[in-house]
């Protein structure tokens, strides 16, 4: 279901021009610009995101970005803009639906702000693990995404990336029950689906983009935030968190998403390779997701971050005093909620 409500639409917000980002780029050591890079290239192409340079996702994609140029025989260049170089979230998505930007990777529950749907996969406690994940993202709900997604004037690659489980950071407490969330202003991203879970769960959310969130941590603006543990990490969140508490209360996944008016022009063996490569990655990254996570919870330790195991129960027992999975079921429709419950089972 395409979102039709006039104020969640991504195109109604605040947009830098993509001539703002590029020029920031510019100026940061070690960024090279495509048109000088790959000035021989008959094809160009920009990715941008907000995941952080150093995150096995961005390192993945500049290796699929030199197979790319290798396997078209230099036909392909495409440069990676980690770090919110391009702007934010919102900012980038504008930019993909105008044709300003060739690429970005960006989570499910961000696209909802203009294809409601692409926000399932971030339902408060639906998935327990990842065969579930995997299963419905691979599956009949990941392709009811990306259908709406169509319909909206995207292409986007039918593999998503790893954004892991996501877990809760505070500087005052450690949340061990929900009752811990009395008050407690969360930082959450831009999206419906991040408020309502953690309204319905008592918390104070406030929507920030990412590329301002650790600045909202250090100076007071919010107590806590939420992702995963790459994220934490490598956005160096341990810097001005204490404690971290092991909620996974949702699990989220990122899309490589594009401008679909240039995705249809392109040649059919430029896709294919396109395609060839961002499967192969997708597929590498998840697995690196999955087995770098203890090793990230032991590093996260060793910087000082303390870890607790929650009460997750008392989470979803509070969930259900509430209207939240019902509300949701009726925006996302009982097509789309059926095919999450048939990976996750009854929700409500």
């Amino acid at each position: 279901m395409i979102n039709k409500y006039p104020r969640e639409n991504v195109m109604q917000l605040t947009r830098r021009k993509l001539t703002f980002g590029t020029a920031a780029a510019l100026a940061l050591p070690g960024i090279v610009m495509p048109g000088r890079s790959a000035r021989a290239a008959e094809f160009n192409f920009k990715i941008g995101m907000s995941v952080a340079k150093d995150h096995v996702a961005v390192q993945l994609l500049d290796k699929a970005a030199a197979r790319m140029a290798e396997e078209s025989k230099g036909r392909i260049a495409l440069q990676t803009y980690p770090s919110s170089q391009l702007g934010g979230d919102v900012d980038m998505l504008s930019e993909v639906h105008s044709g300003a930007l060739e690429f970005q990777m960006t989570g499910g529950s961000m696209l909802s702000n203009i294809v409601l749907v692409a926000g399932i996969n971030a339902v408060g406690f639906a998935f327990k693990n990842y065969d579930q994940v995997w299963a419905a993202m691979d599956g009949e709900l990941g392709a009811l995404v990306r259908q709406d997604l169509d319909k909206a004037g995207f292409f986007c690659h039918d593999k998503s990336f790893d954004n892991g489980f996501r877990e809760l950071t505070t500087t005052r407490h450690q949340i061990k029950t929900v009752g811990d969330l009395k008050g407690l202003k969360v930082r959450v991203p831009i999206g419906p689906v991040w408020t309502s879970l953690w309204a319905a769960l008592g918390a104070g959310p406030t929507s920030i983009d990412v590329s301002e969130c650790y600045s909202a941590l250090q100076t007071g603006i919010v107590d806590g935030q939420e992702n995963a543990l790459q994220e934490i990490e490598s956005l160096k969140f341990y810097e001005v968190q204490k404690y971290c508490s092991l909620t996974n209360h949702m699990w989220d996944g990122w899309w490589i998403i594009g401008n679909k008016e240039m995705w249809n022009k392109l040649p059919d063996d430029i896709k294919a390779i396109i395609s060839r490569n961002f499967t192969l990655t997708a597929m590498e990254e998840r697995n690196s997701i999955q087995d770098d996570t203890k090793r990230t919870q032991d590093h996260l330790t060793s910087l000082g971050m303390t870890f607790n195991e929650p009460d997750r129960n008392s989470f979803r027992e509070k969930l259900q005093t509430t209207t939240y999975y019902k509300d949701w079921r009726k925006k996302y429709g009982d097509k789309a909620w059926e095919a999450l419950e048939h990976y996750v089972g009854a929700l409500s």
